[in-house]
């Protein structure tokens, strides 16, 4: 009876901990020591259920024409940026915004999505996340990665193909707004000046942070003044920028940065797309799927508001810049 009650309080003591969003143990957990490892997918695993012919198998490259036309995996589908961006002119002017779930709806069912679809996406650098976290807002929760993206495909000796297969136009997937809260915009990243109950990450590269480089799209160069840098190069292969790194290294990197995982945690970028890659590796890590926002307007969106206060100059070196 003693050594029951000791294991139920264990296991409710790990349970905690998770829905806490503490740290995760890499040791041991899954794929590369992720908690949530099963959300990535090595290029020869997907070999496999190529191979195996699964009807249910669908998958999206989230590349541009040209990265796709150039050799892209057999059977896969384009779905560039374009694709699933809200008409600029419904979300005040800004750009980049993901469309609505009736737009979202139409695009799946084009691309053969149902219900229990086994959707699998990949990228040439950091698209997949973006699609992966826009599949996850709308309740399609079982999406997976392809680790390393095309490189990874080819570095293993995988053929390609250089035309694409037609839209099916037979999926049945209805888009619906399962989790609000992995999407965040401008008013709620403003109030976090006064709050210390998030984290904001500005995942850019460091001119634009610095304010030395303004992307096209936006309107101001610098950064929001309680941003804090992290480049989304941080968690990914320096060989490989569409591979993730161990578990181990990811963790590290975030207790360096110091993330709270009692704090809410809010990324950003140029426009939403390059944030996902670190909402992505929280999640990946097994940090509270509540806590984590992406900001979608992003530095678009913030910098088009004059009234919105920024900084330029990087002041002291960007804390990250020693980390790797």
């Amino acid at each position: 009876m003693k050594e029951s009650i000791t294991r139920l309080l264990l296991t409710i003591a790990m349970l905690l901990l998770f829905a806490a969003g503490a740290y995760a143990s890499p040791a041991n957990q899954g794929y590369k020591g992720y908690v949530r490892g099963n959300a990535l997918i090595t290029a020869a695993e997907l070999k496999r259920l190529i191979d195996s012919k699964d009807p249910n198998l669908i998958i999206l490259a989230a590349e541009n024409e040209l990265e796709y036309r150039v050799g892209h995996i057999p059977g896969s589908f384009m779905v560039d940026r374009p694709d699933y961006e809200a008409p600029a002119e419904t979300q005040n002017g800004i750009t980049g915004n993901l469309i609505n779930a009736e737009g979202f709806t139409k695009l799946a069912r084009q691309l053969g999505i149902n219900k229990g679809s086994k959707v699998v996406v990949y990228d040439t650098k950091y698209d997949a996340t973006r699609l992966w976290w826009a599949f996850f807002y709308y309740g399609k929760t079982d999406v997976r990665v392809l680790d390393g993206g095309i490189k990874a495909w080819k570095d293993s000796g995988y053929e390609t193909d250089f035309l694409g297969p037609e839209r099916r136009n037979g999926g049945n997937f209805v888009a619906k707004v399962a989790y609000p809260r992995l999407r965040v915009d401008t008013p709620e990243i403003a109030a976090l000046k006064d709050s210390p109950k998030g984290q904001l990450w500005d995942e850019r590269e460091q001119k634009e942070f610095c304010g030395e480089e303004l992307k096209k799209g936006a309107f101001r160069k610098g950064h929001i003044p309680w941003g804090k840098f992290a480049n989304w190069e941080l968690f990914k292969q320096k060989a490989n920028k569409a591979e993730w790194v161990a578990a181990e290294e990811a963790a590290a990197t975030l207790k360096k940065l110091g993330a709270d995982p009692k704090k809410d945690q809010y990324f950003f970028c140029q426009s939403g797309v390059r944030s996902t890659q670190a909402l992505f590796t929280f999640y990946l890590l097994g940090w509270s799927l509540d806590k984590l926002h992406n900001y979608d307007s992003s530095w678009i969106g913030w910098s088009k508001d004059p009234s919105l206060p920024i900084v330029t100059g990087c002041g002291t070196t960007p804390t990250v810049a020693a980390i790797r």
